[in-house]
């Protein structure tokens, strides 16, 4: 694990391993910068510099090689042991993200999910559904150290407060709320409003 790459170096990189692993199903073994750019819609400099923070390089001719690539990547941003995840107010996308990481042979888990409401109609497949008013209680038991937060902005704060007590590390914070949190809690707000206002503005822009 390399320490103290920049935040969107880490993210970019969990992109390419993803989208490598899916096209290394087509029996590529080879891969160059400019062509895992136009896969991504991103800045092939980008790529580059990203692999050089990593210390990884490739053929000036045939490209990174895949398999090493994903396996360099796994090396830098994974960590040496699991770490647990909870949703909180979140239904089928806490389903999609379960059945990724808990079918791959990730570093992260996705070990319960809570829900508002009194009686929980959705059990994902090896992960819990519980009531929201055990969450103190089975974020302890089963040492969770990451939270998804996706509820009414009224609760926003609460909840925040809650999975803070309870022993979480970081929280992606799917609300417009701005968390307070201390210092030790890493915090990364995903505005999904936003994100929907500038894919709007663009479509329009194309049309």
């Amino acid at each position: 694990m390399i320490k103290d790459l920049p935040p969107n170096t880490v993210e970019r990189l969990s992109l390419y391993r993803r989208r490598l692993i899916n096209y290394s199903d087509n029996k590529k073994q080879y891969i160059h910068s400019h062509q895992l750019a136009h896969l991504l819609r991103i800045n092939p400099a980008h790529i580059r510099r990203d692999l050089m923070l990593i210390k990884f390089t490739g053929d000036v001719h045939k490209g990174y090689e895949i398999s090493r690539l994903i396996k360099r990547i796994g090396e830098v941003i994974d960590g040496p042991k699991k770490r647990k995840i909870a949703f909180v107010g979140i239904g089928d996308l806490g389903r999609a993200v379960a059945e990724y990481f808990n079918s791959n042979d990730a570093k992260l888990e996705v070990s319960a999910t809570f829900r508002l409401s009194e009686e929980p109609d959705v059990q994902f497949p090896d992960v819990h559904c519980f009531n929201i008013s055990k969450m103190k209680e089975i974020i302890r038991k089963y040492k969770i150290e990451l939270c998804v937060i996706a509820v009414p902005t009224s609760y926003a704060k609460e909840i925040s407060r809650t999975v803070i007590e309870s022993g979480v590390k970081g929280i992606l914070n799917f609300t417009s709320v701005n968390l307070d949190v201390p210092e030790s809690i890493y915090v990364e707000d995903y505005d999904m409003i936003a994100k929907l206002e500038k894919m709007s503005y663009f479509a329009y822009e194309n049309e």
